[in-house]
């Protein structure tokens, strides 16, 4: 079964039990509620009925009078249908003497009513008779009269099966309304997780710049966003990775080429001494040539390994004024200002000198100063030089975006991005501090990073100090 099958179930199962259960509730008590009303109606009747009874019987007792069933039968008939048109009610009059069992003086109840099933003194009792349904009362007066009356309940109960129909079918016709909104409201819930679905499977063929652009207010927008975010890393992954096949395949499609020409000399001429006798001058041509190739090859293997492992030439530093290289690279950074809403610098001077390469240590301080303007376009960007023992500590502050703590030992990686999107729309490669990373490391310093999101980053680099040299030699 379907997940939009079993939501439109559940809600009509939930409708049905609720409206059934309150719909039962309330028939009940208005059925209840109507026997009780009846009853305080009929027990009033029948005690008017006894009252009169036995006022009569006290009237022929002080008139002197004998109390005869004749009088009695006459009295209670016109008691229970005064004008023939009374409400439904039935009555009998008993009477005893001693112990000996009462005899009707007078009864208009139903001949199939035996003794036994009639209620005894002050007791009542539903009783049954073809299609009707009565209520007995049951009184004993003076004398040893007793008497019986009876009330017609079939109207009480033939209301409340009307009722019961009506209400079944309201049940019926709200059962029918439930299912029809259940399953607009199921398909417009299940809508956005089929566009997940089909998204999912369509990323799962290839298709990896696919998104489902959910926008709600709910956890299934959530869920978009995050799936989104899941497709677009998958995305970057797998762009990634193809990139680096793709490298790697030119890497080894152009190296595989560069062997191919001297392999193909060393092996021709190699072949041509092994199975030739060539004179002593074709020996030392061939000889010649697979030295040259081979040579060729030595040099290419160099090279890999130089690719392989970025072997530099140890710096040869010398005192730079710190001053100077801040002026130079705030200089070179003025197109990255300007582009970044022109993003300001306040430089202070500080007559500090370092041990250094003057045109990395400018690359180091352009760089930081760069990364800054495009942490906060329109923003100052402080930089401070202050000497501590022998060191000089060289800081470049923001007031930009700041970085996650999370990813504080990830941005010096080559090729990492906090912000993948906004790096590459301001032209980034992620190479930044990586190279800042490897200067500093070759001054003999170091570089760290102070960053709180939404109050900028402050970097901290690490240098050498040195005398200021006499004038004339100062660089």
């Amino acid at each position: 079964m379907r997940f939009s099958e079993k939501l439109v179930c559940t809600i009509l199962l939930v409708v049905v039990t609720f409206f059934a259960l309150g719909g039962s509730a309330l028939l009940y008590g208005d059925f209840r509620d109507r026997l009780s009303s009846m009853a305080a109606q009929e027990q009033t009747r029948h005690s008017m009925l006894c009252y009169t009874l036995e006022n009569r019987i006290l009237t022929l007792h002080r008139q002197g009078d004998p109390v005869t069933e004749e009088d009695l039968q006459g009295y209670v008939n016109e008691l229970v249908t005064p004008d023939g048109n009374g409400p439904a009610q039935l009555a009998a009059l008993f009477h005893t003497a001693g112990d000996a069992a009462g005899e009707a003086v007078y009864s208009c109840l139903p001949a199939d009513w035996a003794a036994d099933m009639l209620p005894g003194n002050g007791q009542e009792t539903i009783l049954r008779s073809g299609d009707t349904l009565w209520r007995v009362y049951c009184s004993a007066l003076l004398d040893d009269w007793t008497l019986y009356t009876a009330y017609d309940l079939t109207e009480a109960f033939s209301a409340r099966a009307r009722s019961l129909q009506r209400f079944l079918l309201l049940e019926a016709a709200v059962v029918i309304g439930a299912a029809a909104a259940a399953a607009i409201f199921s398909r417009k819930l299940i809508r956005p997780l089929a566009l997940l679905n089909r998204a999912s499977r369509q990323i799962a063929a290839g298709n990896y710049a696919l998104r489902t652009d959910v926008r709600t207010d709910d956890e299934i927008g959530q869920l978009s966003e995050s799936f989104d975010s899941m497709a677009a890393a998958v995305q970057d992954k797998v762009a990634a990775l193809e990139l680096s096949v793709q490298q790697r395949e030119d890497f080894m499609g152009a190296f595989t080429h560069e062997l191919k020409t001297p392999m193909t000399g060393i092996l021709g001429y190699a072949d041509l001494l092994r199975s030739m006798q060539p004179d002593p001058q074709e020996q030392r041509e061939a000889a010649g040539a697979i030295y040259h190739e081979a040579h060729r090859l030595e040099n290419l293997s160099v090279k890999l390994l130089q690719l392989l492992h970025l072997d530099e030439e140890e710096l040869q530093l010398e005192p730079i004024s710190l001053d100077r290289a801040v002026t130079q690279a705030v200089k070179a950074a003025r197109p990255a200002l300007d582009q970044n809403e022109h993003a300001r610098v306040e430089a202070l001077s500080t007559g500090l000198w370092v041990q250094g390469d003057a045109d990395l240590l400018c690359d180091l301080v352009l760089n930081l100063i760069t990364n800054a303007a495009k942490a906060g376009p329109g923003k100052t960007i402080t930089v401070t030089a202050q000497q501590v023992g022998r060191t000089v500590l060289l800081r470049v502050r923001d007031q930009g975006c700041g970085i996650p703590a999370d990813q504080l030992a990830r941005v010096t990686e080559p090729f990492y991005m906090v912000d993948k999107s906004r790096a590459r729309k301001q032209g980034g490669s992620g190479l930044g501090l990586a190279l800042c990373t490897r200067i500093a490391q070759a001054h003999g310093g170091t570089l760290t990073i102070e960053s709180e999101p939404g109050k900028g980053t402050a970097v901290t680099v690490t240098l050498q100090a040195a005398p200021q040299p006499e004038q004339g030699g100062a660089r």
